[in-house]
């Protein structure tokens, strides 16, 4: 209170793209899936003895929704990665394509391993995309864990790259 803050208009500018791309995609509503393919979702998961808790079947609702930007926030431990097997496989019947990112490669790994969804780095991905490889689609689902880790710069270009490709993105991360 009463301190002078000193930022960058270079910042910003970043910072207003940022948040119109999430407000965008928030309000784009093209990417839900079907009652049908979330109940066999979650009915493939209890027949492999993984029942989500109250909580859990709530973030699973939220992220298979309509809206072109979801996120989850949850302790370690609290079974988002578990939770989010079970989207992938609901995106997956629905037809979309399920990508994951994280800023560092272990979380990558731990991403991939909890949730079976096919992760890589934040880095290696826009690498890709410069390269003119592995382009989104309305088609895809980029789920980015630990979310909040990520530079305000890079979840920019991330989130304008969803946006421009009419792609869904789902944040993840802690408190």
């Amino acid at each position: 209170k009463d301190q002078e803050r000193f930022t960058w208009t270079h910042m910003i500018a970043v910072e207003e793209r940022l948040g119109l791309s999430a407000s965008m995609l928030a309000t784009s509503e093209r990417h839900g899936v079907a009652e049908r393919n979330r109940h066999a979702a979650l009915d493939g998961a209890a027949s492999q003895g993984m029942v989500l808790s109250g909580e859990q079947r709530d973030a699973f609702e939220h992220v298979t929704g309509k809206t072109g930007l979801a996120s989850v926030v949850g302790y370690a431990g609290s079974g988002k990665s578990a939770m989010l097997g079970v989207a992938r496989e609901a995106w997956e019947r629905e037809g979309y394509i399920v990508r994951g990112a994280s800023l560092s490669g272990i979380a990558a790994e731990n991403l991939e391993a909890g949730s079976g969804i096919s992760s890589r780095t934040i880095a290696s991905l826009e690498y890709q995309w410069q390269q003119g490889r592995e382009q989104l689609s309305d088609r895809d689902v980029l789920v980015i864990d630990e979310a909040g880790l990520t530079g305000t710069r890079q979840m920019e270009r991330v989130l304008s790259a969803v946006r421009d490709a009419g792609a869904k993105v789902v944040l993840v991360g802690d408190p």
